[in-house]
């Protein structure tokens, strides 16, 4: 059966990036599957002419709004749909529309009827960010977050980040289909950050082994402020093509309380993170 990976798009009051679409792209067509992309437009309530009228020509406001978000959804559609075709990838587009409150909660309802959403975490769009987080704790599902760079693709060297948690056990469930197509996987430990036995990941390769992976355990010392960016960095040195980690945190209040690899991956990603939750 053919994965079916997700795109969300985001359009308003920031746009996504050409980048994330051509990474898309090419990430589907190195793992065979085939892609969604879906440009999520805004909505914005009319305000009834009683309040409008005290307002700067809010109307016009809302309809600028509107065309702007709609534009955007073009332009992404049409590089997507112009990139899938060279690239030989099975693509559908769409566009739904959303009230702006709701849009990373449309994203991440969108996100549970596929294998896998591809996500940007991109600074100077912080919309992408909040649709990051919103499909990596609220969809089910897993998500690969992409650095502000062009994807070298395939996948040959994964790494696994474990430290024996539920979280790092559904992760590793969820890249199953990678860690079956990677010619190397690594299991990597942290040690100085937390308790974390070097048997676990021995533990862990033994049985990744056992199914026919080409893997084996590496313990790297916690030499940063930030254990996502040590995560990361380690991923680097072992030449990975992708590092694969659980998503640590929790909706309270509709804000997200993120573990502290989870926060710095998303500030900042380095390489492709397979995240899941």
């Amino acid at each position: 059966m053919t994965a079916r990976y997700f795109l969300p798009l985001a359009t308003y009051p920031d746009s996504s990036s050409g980048l994330i679409v051509s990474n898309a792209v090419s990430f589907a067509q190195s793992c065979g599957a085939n892609l969604d992309v879906c440009a999520i437009r805004i909505e914005i309530p009319h305000i009834p002419n009683a309040w409008s009228s005290l307002l700067l020509d809010t109307p016009r406001m809302i309809e600028q709004a509107e065309i702007l978000s709609r534009d955007r959804a073009a332009t992404l559609m049409a590089a997507a749909t112009n990139l899938a075709a060279n690239a030989n990838v099975a693509l559908s587009t769409r566009e739904i529309k959303a009230n702006l409150p709701l849009l990373h909660e449309t994203a991440a309802t969108e996100a549970r009827f596929f294998d896998l959403t591809v996500l940007e975490c991109n600074r100077e769009v912080p919309e992408t960010r909040s649709i990051a987080e919103a499909v990596i704790f609220g969809s089910g599902r897993p998500a690969v977050i992409f650095p502000n760079k062009t994807f070298a693709g395939p996948i040959d060297h994964l790494v696994i980040a474990w430290d024996g948690s539920r979280a790092a056990a559904r992760a590793v469930n969820d890249a199953g289909s990678f860690i079956r197509k990677a010619r190397r996987v690594s299991v990597l430990s942290l040690s100085g950050e937390k308790p974390v036995s070097e048997a676990s990941g021995a533990r862990l390769a033994k049985y990744l082994v056992s199914s026919g992976a080409n893997a084996g355990a590496t313990v790297a010392r916690f030499t940063s402020s930030s254990i996502g960016a040590s995560l990361q960095r380690a991923a680097l040195e072992l030449d990975a093509d992708m590092l694969v980690m659980g998503g640590y945190g929790h909706s309270r209040l509709r804000e997200f309380v993120l573990g502290g690899a989870t926060e710095s991956v998303l500030d900042e990603p380095l390489l492709p993170v397979l995240m899941s939750h």
